[in-house]
């Protein structure tokens, strides 16, 4: 009921829900006046949510901030980055060729969160983590298409077609949210990855790192945030940051209130 709850029904607490139930209701009522008030509040949520400098600063206030180049760690410490999926790879479309096949590597195709898996090969070239960690594959929700592709043995491909070896990389395959992400990663970090050897980095996207933070301290894991995929840049004073709502924005402004929601909801049942 719990995941039925958190992936759908939340999906009326979000920009697009609000807008949908307004202008539903628009429909539906039969007085002009109330009419035209449900459709002014669609109007207004969507001026408000697609404002580009308004939905900047919140996603500059709730994200992570971007972190400096990490060190080459000691030779008694080593580093093993821990990869939540989820929109690394395109699940709408099916990849072709011979997946999950070492003499024949997997085509993918990256979805809009792939930077996930850029930065931890970014930190694995660089020499700053020495082990990959991919927690999550494939999703399976009430009323939600099931993905295509196995999401986290294509980013294992993708990170050994860019030089990663096979053997630095472990895949925990049956998370299907951030608190399975943590439940589930914990036990194989403690069997293989003792926290007296290793320091663990976790990478998700910037808005979303809070929240996986906080379930995997849940699991009595300790992280080092490495956040990716931003959604707040530089501050513009334009006019039209202020006064024309912008498709991108209310875009982002639906990735901020839905993850604000899914923070309220691991609080409320403990998850975090």
């Amino acid at each position: 009921m719990f995941y039925f709850f958190s992936k759908t029904i939340t999906y009326l607490l979000t920009p697009a829900g609000w807008l949908v139930v307004a202008l539903i209701g628009a429909l539906l009522v039969k007085t002009a006046r109330l009419r035209r008030q449900l459709i002014g509040l669609a109007l207004g949520v969507f001026w408000l949510l697609g404002n580009s400098f308004l939905v900047n600063e919140l996603a500059l206030w709730w994200e992570y901030p971007i972190k400096p180049d990490m060190h080459v760690p000691g030779d008694s410490v080593r580093r093993v980055a821990i990869v939540l999926t989820g929109g690394i790879i395109n699940g709408e479309r099916e990849a072709p060729g011979t997946p999950l096949n070492r003499t024949h590597l997997a085509r993918f195709l990256l979805g809009r969160e792939a930077d996930r898996i850029g930065q931890a090969l970014y930190l694995y070239k660089t020499g700053a983590v020495q082990k990959v960690l991919i927690s999550g594959g494939l999703g399976s929700w009430p009323f939600h298409p099931i993905s295509l592709n196995d999401e986290g043995h294509l980013a294992g491909e993708l990170l050994i077609i860019a030089g990663v070896r096979p053997e630095d990389i472990i895949l925990e395959g049956k998370s299907r949210n951030t608190h399975e992400n943590a439940r589930f990663s914990a036990p194989i970090l403690r069997k293989h990855f003792d926290k007296s050897h290793y320091e663990y980095v976790l990478i998700t996207s910037a808005w979303h790192m809070k929240r996986a933070v906080a379930c995997f301290q849940k699991q009595g894991v300790q992280t080092i945030p490495f956040p990716s995929n931003f959604l707040g840049n530089r501050r513009l004073f334009g006019p039209s940051e202020w006064l024309l709502p912008d498709e991108e924005a209310f875009f982002e402004s639906y990735y901020l209130i839905r993850e604000f929601v899914g923070y309220v909801t691991y609080k409320a049942v403990g998850y975090v």
